[in-house]
């Protein structure tokens, strides 16, 4: 680019600039509010009617470095129960005589099916462990409607836990130590649910709601829940209705709630207890808080105390304390039973829900579904008369039309840079590929992606603003006495007006929670116009002034637009990758959309692909996710067939790109570092049944002879056989009783069967089919997951309704490693986690 720059090219340079100063500061802003630097966390010392973050997490601490191992199956998951149960002992121990503590630990047992990642399950499961606190006054009756407060003490495969969900349990200890020091008494009971068997999806919530006593009293819930190690607590469900959104935005010290959250959350892979209480097993009010951020750890070996982010603890203890109080001060709040009533079914059918959102947690707005139907309204409706109030002064029919024209070309103007704006990075992607081995160079440097994808972006918003003069206006010059660029800036800016009224009519019409967004942006872009004209007429259109003046009444949504698409993008990255966020130039268009401009931004580009192309994208801050499994499969108790090793990855650079960077791990597996798809021996998606249906995620999963081992040798499998002898009905279907023994197995996670066959009953899941899955092409099969240790085998019938053999696949997971496998895992470089399991395969016939 020349560096002879005209008059025109000087102002659009330094407007450039000074947007670029005020997106980063805003950055900055939003940075220090999702990372909770404004969070003061309290000492180990503070005072004892205070939340103290510290003694939170010396409970992290002990539960996800002293206890080892908290999943099903292995020792650290009792020595955890102990541990929980002894701090509530001593809670009840030093509690006044104002208060009454129960403390119960229960164990569940159930089956039922459900939907999960799009696959349909069932479920058994046995002796999976809640521990509950119900703290009430010394004068409340067993049918109190009480508040649920609920976490989960297991953590997933592989993992410490210390987020997923070992600050759950640190919260709701120290706020449960707060109630009982602070001498606050409860109005109404308080019911501390610590659940044993979340990660198995959702069991120990199921359990409580199908057999405890205390289930029907709950009119109100609490789901804490970690997506990683800290950053904001987001509300991400509530319901069913307003109330549990109201009672958090007027009770929540830190409020981190979006009503857009909803929309998205059903398309996120994974699931909540939430839905267990609100949905599936009851129609309890309730909110789902979840922390976002550091999502590089989640149920990973890096989930540890360390990676914690300060402050985040902190902000949930004193807003789940306060939500608490204003739950149980709340004269809204019913039991269970009365929930169901027809006088309250009625009331939450009418009121269906609200919208809200928190601006940069400073504060919340909240309104109601009815008033948001008057309100979205309005920008659309404004849209649609602004060719009657723009041609007052010369009425007719002709300029009406005329002008309307006009916006309309604006508006696809505008709707065509959005669509540029969000396809132009993903082209740009696409183009990096050519230049670079491996893709997700900005997953452990998140800058980058901002250096690659923001340029792009504008680039693709402004490309329609340049092309703009090579279509005529509709209106004629002369009747509106104002000139050509006046008209056109009009134009441009009413389109884009119309272009977000549009999508807030469109959200209304869709029943979704996130059009507050744009109407934001609308109530935003009317006071930036108005402010901009009344500018114009003292300073001129084209005076930087004048854009000053349009952009001030606009910086508080672009503040809140660059937190909300800031913690969005952040989010992505960690879990997925990337998705540009879109400035709004609607009046800036005119300096910034110049040839100068644009080949700055594409030098820019340039440089962004010549940069990132040199970073690695993975660190130990940011490590790449592989799952190693060693399948045996047996047949019989002590006949082994075959082993084998199985590798796979959840994101987009393969195995072969991991073995190329790992020769260690390639050396050990034998295999060539040249290795391609087309040469190797691909894994197939029954081998992954144990991790059924989490093993649908996977990609390209590779198969390795392993290592002779001398360690399960000694053992007994696990094997299935008949317990008695099949009967016949009369309607001619033959009923088959089995038995499954897990053989000598210590560490079982879970165990899963996959039925094929002419399948009609069977004994899970109240005597209920799941709806049927087609695996790999195969015949309908029907899956069951069995977890719970006990020295009893699994009892459990079949039924067919012909005389057609059935087949059953069993694929057992336990945790113990052998000698050889944690070898080849610790041969994997630093930023790489490593999930490593045993999985027992075996096949009959019945």
């Amino acid at each position: 680019m020349a560096f002879g720059l005209n008059s025109d090219d000087a102002a659009a340079f330094k407007l450039l600039l000074c947007l670029a100063v005020m997106y980063g500061l805003m950055s900055m802003l939003a940075h220090s509010i999702v990372h909770m630097k404004f969070v003061k966390p309290l000492a180990i010392d503070a005072p004892l009617d205070r939340f103290s973050e510290a003694r939170a997490v010396e409970h992290v601490r002990i539960l996800s470095q002293e206890i080892e191992g908290r999943q099903e199956g292995r020792p650290g998951l009792r020595e955890a129960a102990r541990y929980i149960n002894g701090q509530l002992e001593m809670m009840k121990e030093r509690a006044s005589d104002e208060f009454r503590i129960e403390i119960e630990e229960t164990v569940v047992d159930g089956s039922f099916s459900m939907m999960f990642l799009g696959h349909s399950i069932s479920l058994g499961y046995r002796n999976h462990t809640n521990i509950l606190m119900r703290i009430s006054s010394v004068d409340s009756r067993d049918t109190d409607p009480s508040v649920l407060i609920n976490g989960h003490f297991d953590s997933p495969l592989g993992s410490p836990g210390a987020g997923d969900c070992g600050t759950c349990v640190a919260s709701m200890l120290e706020v449960a130590r707060l109630i009982v020091d602070s001498g606050w008494v409860p109005p109404r009971p308080v019911i501390f649910l610590f659940n044993g068997a979340e990660e198995l999806f959702l069991l120990g919530s199921h359990g409580f709601m199908e057999k405890h006593r205390w289930h029907d009293t709950i009119g109100a819930f609490v789901n804490v829940e970690a997506s990683g190690t800290g950053g904001l607590d987001l509300v991400c469900q509530s319901g069913p209705g307003s109330w549990p959104s109201r009672v958090y935005a007027q009770s929540a010290v830190y409020p981190m709630a979006h009503s857009a959250a909803q929309d998205v959350f059903p398309v996120i892979p994974g699931d909540t207890d939430y839905r267990i209480f609100s949905q599936d097993y009851g129609n309890i009010p309730g909110l789902d808080i979840i922390f976002l951020f550091g999502g590089y750890f989640y149920h990973t070996s890096y989930d540890t105390v360390e990676r914690l982010l300060p402050g985040s603890i902190q902000a949930r203890g004193e807003n789940l304390f306060s939500i608490i109080k204003g739950f149980t001060n709340s004269s809204m709040l019913q039991n269970f039973y009365k929930q169901a009533s027809p006088e309250i079914t009625i009331h939450q059918d009418k009121d269906d829900g609200a919208i809200f959102f928190d601006y940069l947690s400073w504060f919340m707005v909240f309104y109601s579904s009815g008033l948001a139907l008057v309100l979205h309204k309005i920008p659309i409706a404004v849209f649609l008369i602004l060719p009657f109030l723009l041609n007052l002064r010369n009425f007719s029919i002709t300029s009406c039309l005329a002008t309307f024209s006009d916006l309309t070309k604006g508006f696809l103007s505008h709707a065509l840079g959005v669509f540029l704006a969000i396809v132009s990075p993903v082209m740009f992607s696409i183009l990096r590929l050519l230049f670079t081995n491996y893709s997700m160079n900005w997953f452990s440097h998140p800058y980058l992606a901002y250096l690659m994808f923001v340029p792009c972006s504008l680039v693709g918003l402004l490309i329609p603003r340049t092309f703009w003069s090579c279509f005529s206006l509709s209106q004629d010059i002369s009747v509106f006495q104002a000139s050509r660029e006046v008209l056109s800036d009009e134009a441009r800016f009413w389109g884009a007006f119309g272009f977000f009224s549009s999508l807030t009519m469109a959200y209304l019409l869709a029943g979704l929670s996130g059009g507050f967004l744009t109407f934001f942006a609308c109530i935003s872009m009317l006071a930036a116009w108005l402010s901009f004209s009344l500018a114009a007429k003292h300073y001129g259109r084209r005076s930087l002034r004048s854009i000053l003046f349009f952009v001030l009444p606009m910086v508080p949504y672009l503040a809140y637009s660059v937190y909300f698409g800031g913690f969005l993008a952040q989010f992505l990255i960690e879990k997925t990758g990337m998705m540009g966020s879109i400035p709004p130039p609607y009046v800036c268009g005119h300096w910034l959309a110049r040839s100068s401009i644009l080949q700055f931004l594409l030098q820019i580009i340039v440089i962004g692909l010549a940069v990132s192309s040199q970073f690695f994208p993975y660190s130990i801050a940011a490590p790449k996710r592989v799952v190693l499994q060693q399948t045996y499969l047996t047949s019989g108790p002590n006949h082994l067939e075959n082993s084998s090793y199985e590798l796979s990855v959840v994101d987009s650079n393969s195995l072969i790109f991991l073995l190329k960077h790992a020769p260690d791990v390639a050396n050990e597996l034998q295999t060539d570092l040249d290795l391609s798809f087309e040469t190797a021996n691909l894994s197939r998606q029954e081998n992954w049944l144990a991790l059924f249906p989490v093993s649908f995620m996977f990609s390209r999963s590779l198969k390795f002879p392993a290592k002779e081992s001398t360690s399960k040798k000694d053992i007994h499998f696990p094997y299935l056989i008949s317990s008695k002898p099949q009967t016949i009905s009369d309607h001619g279907s033959r009923r088959v009783y089995l038995e499954l023994s897990l053989g000598s197995l210590e560490e079982v996670w879970v165990t899963v069967l996959n039925v094929t066959g002419p399948l009609s009953n069977w004994s899970f899941a109240d005597n209920k089919l799941p709806v049927p899955e087609i695996l790999a092409g195969g015949p309908p099969s029907y899956i069951c997951r069995l977890s719970g240790a006990s020295h009893e085998n699994w009892r459990f019938w079949l039924e067919a309704e012909s005389e057609e053999k059935l087949r059953i696949d069993v694929a057992v997971l336990d945790q113990q490693l052998t000698n050889e496998v944690k070898r080849l895992r610790s041969l994997f470089p630093d930023w790489v986690d490593v999930i490593a399991y045993s999985s027992f395969m075996s096949t009959y016939t019945f």
